[in-house]
């Protein structure tokens, strides 16, 4: 069986292909004009797309570094799809340290009329000023790219000639990668969205964007291997188990991403100091209220109660539907964090924030297809296939 599977490649249409790249265009030239025009809005929203696709980059790495570590062998045969879906995080990154050059209009501490007044913002410059803070998003985005490319390398080069030497090698780099992932992961999402609010503070900030960031990557490595599926490549591959251990993933850590939360909002709730309840009460007033109770229900609600049986994870309509559902909600989520200080009396949703997204999830979608094209969509030769194939 594995002798046949080897020949399968995954030929995206020319016609769906052409129309991502076309999506990515229109959305860049609206960014690229509301950037002239909306300038803090625009780029607000070009943070907030940027983030969404590089979560999903980084997310796709801690997937196959915790299948490495933890010697599981189920996900094997669809390991190609996170693996491709790393192709973002170079244009990703590129496009993060382009978003700095808004810096000034996204970071009041970035400021230094402003910082010169305010008591608590001189306290954090050792920390927070513009030289330091873009030389660290540097050091992130070349971190998390040169193990992406590492372990992926690892994982294709086994193919040429399935020497146990790489399965070890990955797992070796899959350990480090995900000590260093906990570190900067959590001191990216202090620096890019925390700082946006630079006042308020919180212990958890970083574990709550892990989680949102997984729960999308899960989500969005499911959706594409139930398109792949239905496409065909992986039609006689996926069966009732991958799609349940999937589900029951994202069934999971939606549960964790609500715990989370529920810590967080509790512990600033029963605290009650004035800098960290005005972050929670800027997200209470007026129209803001009913978009903190959507988020919610989008990333936790809904997939708990839709995902709590068995038999629904099983399912692939159902599942391809959850799946949409927590890629919207984290979208929602990320809106949340970060467009209140920039629209402080209402959310509002338009072309300039609409634009930048556009780009980022058609771009996303464009290059893992192109990468996904280009090699076996199963890792024929290594030596944990075998556990993940249907036995028949």
């Amino acid at each position: 069986m594995i002798s046949n599977i080897h020949i399968k490649r995954f030929t995206p249409s020319p016609q769906l292909m052409k129309n991502l790249l076309l999506l990515t265009i229109i959305g860049s030239v609206v960014t690229v004009v509301g950037i002239v025009f909306v300038p803090q809005r625009t780029w607000a929203s070009l943070l907030l797309a940027n983030y969404y696709v590089l979560g999903i980059g980084v997310a796709a790495v801690v997937f196959m570094a915790l299948l490495y570590v933890s010697n599981a062998g189920w996900a094997t045969a669809i390991r190609r799809v996170p693996e491709s879906m790393t192709a973002i995080l170079p244009a990703s990154g590129i496009v993060m340290l382009l978003t700095m050059l808004g810096i000034h209009s996204l970071y009041e501490w970035s400021h230094t009329d402003v910082v010169a007044g305010d008591h608590i913002l001189r306290e954090k410059t050792a920390w927070l000023n513009v030289p330091f803070f873009v030389i660290r998003t540097v050091i992130y985005i070349a971190l998390w790219i040169g193990f992406a490319f590492t372990i992926v390398k690892l994982s294709r080069k086994q193919d040429e000639n399935g020497e146990i030497k790489y399965t070890k090698r990955s797992k070796t780099a899959s350990a480090i990668f995900l000590v260093v992932f906990g570190l900067t992961f959590t001191l990216a999402s202090m620096d890019w969205i925390m700082s946006l609010e630079p006042h308020w503070y919180s212990t958890i900030f970083g574990i709550y964007n892990f989680c949102g960031s997984f729960l999308n990557g899960l989500a969005v490595i499911t959706l594409i291997v139930l398109l792949l599926k239905r496409m065909g490549p992986f039609e006689h591959l996926l069966t009732e188990q991958h799609l349940h251990s999937l589900g029951k993933l994202i069934f999971a850590f939606s549960t964790f991403w609500m715990y989370i939360w529920f810590s967080q909002y509790m512990l600033i709730w029963y605290s009650n100091i004035p800098e960290e309840v005005t972050y929670m009460v800027n997200r209470e007033k007026g129209s803001w209220l009913i978009f903190t109770i959507i988020n919610v229900v989008f990333n936790w609600v809904i997939p708990f109660i839709a995902l709590l049986p068995a038999w629904t994870k099983m399912r692939e309509g159902f599942l391809l539907r959850v799946c949409i559902i927590v890629m919207i909600g984290h979208w929602i989520d990320l809106f949340w964090m970060i467009l209140p200080p920039f629209m402080p009396d209402a959310p509002v949703l338009n072309v300039w924030e609409l634009g930048p997204f556009l780009a980022a999830i058609a771009g996303f979608f464009y290059l893992t297809f192109k990468s996904l094209a280009k090699h076996n969509l199963i890792p024929v030769k290594d030596p944990m296939l075998v556990e993940s194939l249907p036995h028949t």
